[in-house]
Protein backbone atom coordinates (compact mmCIF):
# COMPACT_ATOMS: atom_id res chain seq x y z
CA UNK A 1 0.00 0.00 0.00
CA UNK A 2 1.27 3.37 -0.95
CA UNK A 3 1.79 6.07 1.52
CA UNK A 4 -0.84 8.67 1.55
CA UNK A 5 0.52 11.93 -0.34
CA UNK A 6 0.67 15.04 1.40
CA UNK A 7 1.64 18.45 -0.20
CA UNK A 8 2.53 21.54 1.74
CA UNK A 9 2.24 24.94 -0.14
CA UNK A 10 3.05 28.44 1.42
CA UNK A 11 5.42 30.95 -0.17
CA UNK A 12 7.81 31.64 3.14
CA UNK A 13 10.47 29.03 3.00
CA UNK A 14 10.60 29.25 6.75
CA UNK A 15 7.06 27.98 7.39
CA UNK A 16 7.54 25.04 5.12
CA UNK A 17 10.81 24.21 7.13
CA UNK A 18 8.86 24.65 10.43
CA UNK A 19 6.52 22.12 8.77
CA UNK A 20 9.35 19.73 8.08
CA UNK A 21 10.64 19.83 11.04
CA UNK A 22 7.63 19.79 13.48
CA UNK A 23 6.95 16.61 11.06
CA UNK A 24 9.39 14.40 11.06
CA UNK A 25 8.31 11.26 13.12
CA UNK A 26 5.54 11.28 10.47
CA UNK A 27 8.69 10.91 7.06
CA UNK A 28 8.32 7.24 7.19
CA UNK A 29 4.44 7.04 7.02
CA UNK A 30 3.68 10.14 4.61
CA UNK A 31 5.05 10.74 1.25
CA UNK A 32 5.49 14.95 1.64
CA UNK A 33 6.41 17.37 -0.77
CA UNK A 34 6.63 21.25 -0.14
CA UNK A 35 5.93 23.99 -2.92
CA UNK A 36 6.86 27.52 -2.87
CA UNK A 37 3.62 29.20 -4.35
CA UNK A 38 0.12 27.59 -6.21
CA UNK A 39 1.68 26.93 -9.52
CA UNK A 40 4.25 24.87 -8.38
CA UNK A 41 1.79 23.10 -6.52
CA UNK A 42 -0.28 22.54 -9.47
CA UNK A 43 2.62 20.72 -11.11
CA UNK A 44 3.45 18.61 -8.56
CA UNK A 45 -0.22 17.15 -8.15
CA UNK A 46 0.15 16.84 -12.17
CA UNK A 47 2.88 14.32 -11.59
CA UNK A 48 1.82 12.63 -8.95
CA UNK A 49 -1.43 12.16 -6.58
CA UNK A 50 -1.77 13.73 -3.30
CA UNK A 51 -4.61 12.86 -0.28
CA UNK A 52 -3.99 16.57 1.34
CA UNK A 53 -3.05 19.99 0.48
CA UNK A 54 -2.19 22.18 2.95
CA UNK A 55 -1.93 25.77 1.51
CA UNK A 56 -1.28 29.21 2.85
CA UNK A 57 -4.11 31.58 1.61
CA UNK A 58 -1.94 34.71 1.44
CA UNK A 59 0.44 34.00 -1.34
CA UNK A 60 2.08 36.24 -4.23
CA UNK A 61 0.35 35.05 -7.78
CA UNK A 62 -2.36 32.69 -7.42
CA UNK A 63 -3.39 32.79 -3.60
CA UNK A 64 -4.82 30.27 -1.99
CA UNK A 65 -7.92 30.01 -2.26
CA UNK A 66 -7.09 30.16 -6.34
CA UNK A 67 -5.29 27.25 -5.93
CA UNK A 68 -7.77 24.95 -3.90
CA UNK A 69 -10.39 25.98 -5.90
CA UNK A 70 -8.46 24.73 -9.06
CA UNK A 71 -7.19 21.52 -7.06
CA UNK A 72 -11.24 20.90 -6.43
CA UNK A 73 -11.71 20.69 -10.21
CA UNK A 74 -8.37 18.87 -11.14
CA UNK A 75 -8.12 16.48 -8.40
CA UNK A 76 -11.23 16.26 -6.39
CA UNK A 77 -10.12 13.21 -3.74
CA UNK A 78 -7.46 15.27 -2.80
CA UNK A 79 -8.76 17.18 0.34
CA UNK A 80 -7.80 20.90 0.84
CA UNK A 81 -6.65 22.45 4.54
CA UNK A 82 -6.77 26.27 4.46
CA UNK A 83 -3.64 27.40 7.08
CA UNK A 84 -3.89 31.41 7.19
CA UNK A 85 -2.85 33.80 9.73
CA UNK A 86 -5.35 35.93 7.93
CA UNK A 87 -8.47 36.18 9.55
CA UNK A 88 -10.20 39.28 8.09
CA UNK A 89 -13.90 38.07 6.89
CA UNK A 90 -13.26 38.57 3.40
CA UNK A 91 -10.16 36.49 3.45
CA UNK A 92 -12.01 33.85 5.53
CA UNK A 93 -15.03 33.41 3.41
CA UNK A 94 -13.24 33.02 0.57
CA UNK A 95 -11.60 29.88 3.11
CA UNK A 96 -14.45 28.47 3.77
CA UNK A 97 -15.56 27.86 0.22
CA UNK A 98 -12.27 26.71 -1.12
CA UNK A 99 -11.48 24.55 1.82
CA UNK A 100 -12.51 21.25 3.40
CA UNK A 101 -10.55 22.07 7.05
CA UNK A 102 -9.06 25.26 8.34
CA UNK A 103 -5.75 25.68 10.75
CA UNK A 104 -4.74 29.02 11.98
CA UNK A 105 -0.47 30.49 12.49
CA UNK A 106 1.12 29.50 14.28
CA UNK A 107 0.21 25.83 14.36
CA UNK A 108 2.14 22.90 16.27
CA UNK A 109 2.81 19.68 14.62
CA UNK A 110 0.41 17.60 16.60
CA UNK A 111 -2.68 19.40 15.34
CA UNK A 112 -1.22 19.00 11.83
CA UNK A 113 -1.03 15.38 12.15
CA UNK A 114 -4.13 14.34 13.78
CA UNK A 115 -6.03 16.58 11.38
CA UNK A 116 -4.19 14.76 8.23
CA UNK A 117 -4.75 11.21 9.91
CA UNK A 118 -8.06 12.03 10.05
CA UNK A 119 -8.50 13.46 6.63
CA UNK A 120 -6.54 10.10 5.18
CA UNK A 121 -9.43 8.53 6.01
CA UNK A 122 -12.44 7.37 3.82
CA UNK A 123 -15.99 6.26 4.91
CA UNK A 124 -16.95 4.71 2.74
CA UNK A 125 -16.80 0.60 3.32
CA UNK A 126 -17.47 -0.36 -0.31
CA UNK A 127 -16.42 3.06 -2.22
CA UNK A 128 -14.00 4.68 -0.67
CA UNK A 129 -11.87 6.15 -3.52
CA UNK A 130 -15.00 6.45 -5.20
CA UNK A 131 -17.13 8.40 -2.85
CA UNK A 132 -13.74 10.24 -2.25
CA UNK A 133 -13.39 11.68 -5.55
CA UNK A 134 -16.92 12.71 -6.00
CA UNK A 135 -17.66 14.03 -2.08
CA UNK A 136 -14.14 16.18 -2.49
CA UNK A 137 -15.62 18.08 -5.98
CA UNK A 138 -17.98 19.79 -3.91
CA UNK A 139 -17.51 23.30 -2.50
CA UNK A 140 -21.25 24.48 -2.52
CA UNK A 141 -24.40 22.68 -2.15
CA UNK A 142 -27.37 23.85 -4.84
CA UNK A 143 -29.98 25.77 -2.85
CA UNK A 144 -33.85 25.29 -3.79
CA UNK A 145 -35.93 28.62 -4.99
CA UNK A 146 -37.81 28.64 -2.13
CA UNK A 147 -34.39 28.08 0.56
CA UNK A 148 -33.18 31.45 -0.88
CA UNK A 149 -36.24 33.40 -1.36
CA UNK A 150 -36.54 32.95 2.49
CA UNK A 151 -32.89 33.56 3.40
CA UNK A 152 -32.90 36.61 0.95
CA UNK A 153 -36.59 38.19 3.19
CA UNK A 154 -34.67 37.21 6.47
CA UNK A 155 -31.34 38.84 5.62
CA UNK A 156 -33.24 41.74 3.99
CA UNK A 157 -35.03 43.18 6.74
CA UNK A 158 -34.17 46.80 7.83
CA UNK A 159 -32.95 45.33 11.11
CA UNK A 160 -32.60 41.25 11.20
CA UNK A 161 -33.86 39.51 13.61
CA UNK A 162 -31.85 36.51 14.72
CA UNK A 163 -34.41 34.24 15.50
CA UNK A 164 -36.04 34.78 12.04
CA UNK A 165 -32.57 34.25 10.49
CA UNK A 166 -31.87 30.78 12.43
CA UNK A 167 -35.37 29.75 11.47
CA UNK A 168 -34.57 30.58 7.88
CA UNK A 169 -31.08 28.82 7.73
CA UNK A 170 -31.77 25.74 9.47
CA UNK A 171 -34.13 25.21 6.54
CA UNK A 172 -31.13 26.02 3.92
CA UNK A 173 -29.54 22.67 3.77
CA UNK A 174 -26.13 23.99 1.63
CA UNK A 175 -25.93 27.52 4.42
CA UNK A 176 -26.92 25.17 7.47
CA UNK A 177 -24.02 22.67 6.26
CA UNK A 178 -21.46 25.31 5.72
CA UNK A 179 -21.82 27.45 8.77
CA UNK A 180 -21.59 24.20 10.65
CA UNK A 181 -18.65 23.28 9.22
CA UNK A 182 -16.89 26.90 9.73
CA UNK A 183 -18.08 27.04 13.26
CA UNK A 184 -16.27 23.89 14.64
CA UNK A 185 -13.15 24.39 13.44
CA UNK A 186 -12.16 26.86 15.67
CA UNK A 187 -10.65 28.96 12.87
CA UNK A 188 -13.56 31.41 12.69
CA UNK A 189 -13.48 32.23 16.29
CA UNK A 190 -15.18 30.20 19.49
CA UNK A 191 -16.65 27.16 19.10
CA UNK A 192 -20.41 27.59 19.87
CA UNK A 193 -21.73 25.89 22.55
CA UNK A 194 -23.35 23.16 20.90
CA UNK A 195 -24.58 22.03 17.25
CA UNK A 196 -27.50 24.13 17.01
CA UNK A 197 -27.98 27.13 14.31
CA UNK A 198 -28.86 29.47 17.33
CA UNK A 199 -25.26 28.83 18.95
CA UNK A 200 -23.60 28.99 15.69
CA UNK A 201 -25.16 31.97 14.49
CA UNK A 202 -24.42 33.74 18.23
CA UNK A 203 -20.86 32.48 18.06
CA UNK A 204 -20.08 33.78 14.26
CA UNK A 205 -22.04 36.85 14.36
CA UNK A 206 -24.51 37.87 11.91
CA UNK A 207 -22.34 39.70 9.59
CA UNK A 208 -20.44 36.98 8.93
CA UNK A 209 -23.65 34.98 7.80
CA UNK A 210 -24.60 37.57 5.46
CA UNK A 211 -20.93 37.64 4.04
CA UNK A 212 -21.29 33.33 3.47
CA UNK A 213 -24.61 33.56 1.91
CA UNK A 214 -23.20 36.41 -0.58
CA UNK A 215 -20.75 34.86 -1.50
CA UNK A 216 -22.01 31.01 -2.01
CA UNK A 217 -24.54 32.89 -4.38
CA UNK A 218 -21.68 34.62 -6.16
CA UNK A 219 -19.19 31.61 -6.16
CA UNK A 220 -21.74 29.03 -6.92
CA UNK A 221 -21.27 27.91 -10.46
CA UNK A 222 -25.15 27.63 -12.10
CA UNK A 223 -26.00 24.49 -13.04
CA UNK A 224 -29.28 23.24 -15.30
CA UNK A 225 -31.99 21.92 -13.38
CA UNK A 226 -33.80 19.24 -14.86
CA UNK A 227 -37.37 19.19 -13.99
CA UNK A 228 -37.10 15.40 -12.47
CA UNK A 229 -34.20 16.72 -10.31
CA UNK A 230 -36.06 19.84 -9.08
CA UNK A 231 -38.93 17.60 -8.00
CA UNK A 232 -36.50 14.92 -6.58
CA UNK A 233 -34.20 17.67 -4.50
CA UNK A 234 -37.83 19.28 -3.37
CA UNK A 235 -38.60 15.74 -2.07
CA UNK A 236 -35.64 14.81 -0.45
CA UNK A 237 -35.70 18.74 1.10
CA UNK A 238 -39.41 18.39 2.69
CA UNK A 239 -38.90 14.76 3.61
CA UNK A 240 -35.49 16.69 5.33
CA UNK A 241 -38.08 19.19 6.99
CA UNK A 242 -40.64 17.32 8.45
CA UNK A 243 -38.08 15.08 9.78
CA UNK A 244 -35.92 17.92 11.49
CA UNK A 245 -39.38 19.46 12.46
CA UNK A 246 -40.30 15.87 14.16
CA UNK A 247 -36.62 14.94 15.99
CA UNK A 248 -36.81 18.52 17.87
CA UNK A 249 -39.87 16.25 19.88
CA UNK A 250 -38.27 13.43 19.56
CA UNK A 251 -34.74 14.00 21.10
CA UNK A 252 -33.80 14.51 24.11
CA UNK A 253 -32.67 18.04 25.32
CA UNK A 254 -29.08 16.86 25.04
CA UNK A 255 -29.38 15.55 21.99
CA UNK A 256 -31.52 17.55 20.07
CA UNK A 257 -29.19 20.22 18.25
CA UNK A 258 -26.93 17.26 16.35
CA UNK A 259 -30.49 15.17 15.88
CA UNK A 260 -31.67 18.20 14.12
CA UNK A 261 -28.60 19.27 11.90
CA UNK A 262 -28.53 15.18 10.92
CA UNK A 263 -32.24 15.30 9.68
CA UNK A 264 -31.64 18.54 7.41
CA UNK A 265 -28.33 16.90 6.52
CA UNK A 266 -29.22 13.71 5.83
CA UNK A 267 -29.67 13.74 2.07
CA UNK A 268 -26.85 16.22 1.35
CA UNK A 269 -25.63 13.31 -1.19
CA UNK A 270 -28.20 13.76 -3.29
CA UNK A 271 -27.98 17.23 -3.33
CA UNK A 272 -24.35 17.69 -3.90
CA UNK A 273 -24.96 16.01 -7.17
CA UNK A 274 -27.12 17.45 -8.90
CA UNK A 275 -25.36 18.83 -12.01
CA UNK A 276 -22.60 16.74 -12.12
CA UNK A 277 -21.43 14.80 -14.81
CA UNK A 278 -23.25 11.35 -13.47
CA UNK A 279 -26.53 12.47 -12.90
CA UNK A 280 -29.07 10.97 -14.87
CA UNK A 281 -31.17 12.18 -17.56
CA UNK A 282 -34.92 11.27 -15.26
CA UNK A 283 -33.62 11.84 -11.93
CA UNK A 284 -34.34 8.61 -10.60
CA UNK A 285 -30.24 7.54 -10.44
CA UNK A 286 -29.39 5.81 -6.54
CA UNK A 287 -25.83 7.28 -6.51
CA UNK A 288 -23.27 8.52 -8.26
CA UNK A 289 -20.58 6.88 -10.65
CA UNK A 290 -22.01 3.70 -9.17
CA UNK A 291 -21.31 5.16 -5.39
CA UNK A 292 -24.66 5.36 -2.97
CA UNK A 293 -26.00 8.40 -1.99
CA UNK A 294 -25.82 8.19 1.45
CA UNK A 295 -22.32 7.88 0.93
CA UNK A 296 -21.23 10.68 -0.81
CA UNK A 297 -22.82 12.63 2.06
CA UNK A 298 -21.53 10.86 4.80
CA UNK A 299 -18.03 11.41 3.21
CA UNK A 300 -18.43 14.93 2.20
CA UNK A 301 -19.63 15.66 5.86
CA UNK A 302 -16.70 13.99 7.36
CA UNK A 303 -14.89 16.08 4.87
CA UNK A 304 -16.21 19.41 6.16
CA UNK A 305 -15.34 17.83 10.10
CA UNK A 306 -18.81 18.14 10.94
CA UNK A 307 -18.84 16.80 14.56
CA UNK A 308 -19.19 12.83 14.81
CA UNK A 309 -22.57 12.20 16.11
CA UNK A 310 -24.38 14.15 13.11
CA UNK A 311 -21.85 11.99 10.22
CA UNK A 312 -22.53 9.12 12.21
CA UNK A 313 -26.17 9.49 12.30
CA UNK A 314 -26.59 10.53 8.95
CA UNK A 315 -24.21 7.25 8.07
CA UNK A 316 -26.90 4.83 10.26
CA UNK A 317 -29.81 6.18 8.90
CA UNK A 318 -30.78 3.15 6.52
CA UNK A 319 -29.45 0.61 9.56
CA UNK A 320 -32.01 -1.28 11.33
CA UNK A 321 -31.56 0.66 14.94
CA UNK A 322 -31.79 -1.35 18.34
CA UNK A 323 -31.71 1.85 20.75
CA UNK A 324 -29.71 1.25 24.18
CA UNK A 325 -32.48 1.01 27.42
CA UNK A 326 -30.70 4.47 28.36
CA UNK A 327 -31.67 6.35 25.65
CA UNK A 328 -32.47 6.92 21.72
CA UNK A 329 -29.06 8.74 21.18
CA UNK A 330 -28.45 11.17 18.28
CA UNK A 331 -28.64 7.80 15.58
CA UNK A 332 -32.18 5.95 17.15
CA UNK A 333 -33.56 9.68 17.28
CA UNK A 334 -33.18 10.42 13.61
CA UNK A 335 -33.87 6.73 12.19
CA UNK A 336 -37.58 6.73 14.72
CA UNK A 337 -37.93 10.70 12.84
CA UNK A 338 -37.17 9.45 9.58
CA UNK A 339 -39.33 6.28 9.72
CA UNK A 340 -42.13 7.78 10.82
CA UNK A 341 -42.05 10.71 8.25
CA UNK A 342 -41.52 8.15 5.63
CA UNK A 343 -45.09 6.76 6.69
CA UNK A 344 -46.50 9.96 5.56
CA UNK A 345 -45.90 9.40 1.55
CA UNK A 346 -42.88 10.88 1.43
CA UNK A 347 -40.73 8.11 1.14
CA UNK A 348 -40.35 5.38 -1.44
CA UNK A 349 -42.67 2.62 -0.92
CA UNK A 350 -40.15 0.10 -2.03
CA UNK A 351 -38.29 1.07 0.84
CA UNK A 352 -40.27 -1.16 2.88
CA UNK A 353 -42.14 0.31 5.89
CA UNK A 354 -40.31 -1.42 8.69
CA UNK A 355 -43.64 -1.52 11.24
CA UNK A 356 -41.95 -4.06 13.36
CA UNK A 357 -38.88 -1.76 14.08
CA UNK A 358 -40.88 1.25 14.02
CA UNK A 359 -43.03 -0.22 17.15
CA UNK A 360 -39.91 -1.26 19.09
CA UNK A 361 -38.91 2.37 18.70
CA UNK A 362 -42.11 3.89 19.65
CA UNK A 363 -42.24 1.75 23.13
CA UNK A 364 -38.85 2.55 23.70
CA UNK A 365 -39.38 4.35 27.60
CA UNK A 366 -38.28 7.69 25.99
CA UNK A 367 -41.30 8.24 23.87
CA UNK A 368 -43.88 6.07 24.86
CA UNK A 369 -43.71 7.72 28.47
CA UNK A 370 -44.66 10.88 26.48
CA UNK A 371 -47.93 9.83 25.56
CA UNK A 372 -47.55 11.30 22.17
CA UNK A 373 -49.91 10.15 18.38
CA UNK A 374 -46.35 9.85 16.90
CA UNK A 375 -47.75 8.98 13.67
CA UNK A 376 -49.89 12.10 13.88
CA UNK A 377 -46.92 14.24 15.01
CA UNK A 378 -45.65 12.70 11.69
CA UNK A 379 -48.36 14.04 9.61
CA UNK A 380 -48.24 17.62 11.05
CA UNK A 381 -44.65 17.66 10.23
CA UNK A 382 -44.92 16.62 6.75
CA UNK A 383 -47.21 19.06 6.43
CA UNK A 384 -45.67 22.31 8.39
CA UNK A 385 -42.85 21.32 5.90
CA UNK A 386 -44.41 22.74 3.13
CA UNK A 387 -45.37 25.81 4.22
CA UNK A 388 -43.09 29.00 4.40
CA UNK A 389 -41.29 29.42 7.57
CA UNK A 390 -43.00 32.29 10.06
CA UNK A 391 -40.87 32.97 13.05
Amino acid sequence: MNAPGILFVDDEPHILDGLRRSLRAKRNEWDMSFAAGGEPALEILAGRPCDVVVSDMRMPGMDGAQLLTEVSRRHPATARVVLSGHTDREAAIKAAIAGHRFLAKPIEGEVVIDLIDHLIVRTSPGHGEQARQVAGAVRLLPALPQQDAELADALGAAEVDQDRLVGAVVRHTGLCAKLLQLSHSGFFGPRPKNASITAVISALGIPAVEALARASAAQWEPVTWRPAAIASAQSAWRHAVATMLLVEQIASPAHRPHAQAAAMLQDVGRLSVIGMPHETADGTVTGCAGVPFRDIGVELLHLWGLPAPIVTAIAARDVPHEPAESGLGVAGALRAAHLLVRQTGSGDPAGGDHEDELVRLLSHPQLAARGVDWHRAARAAYARAAEPFNP
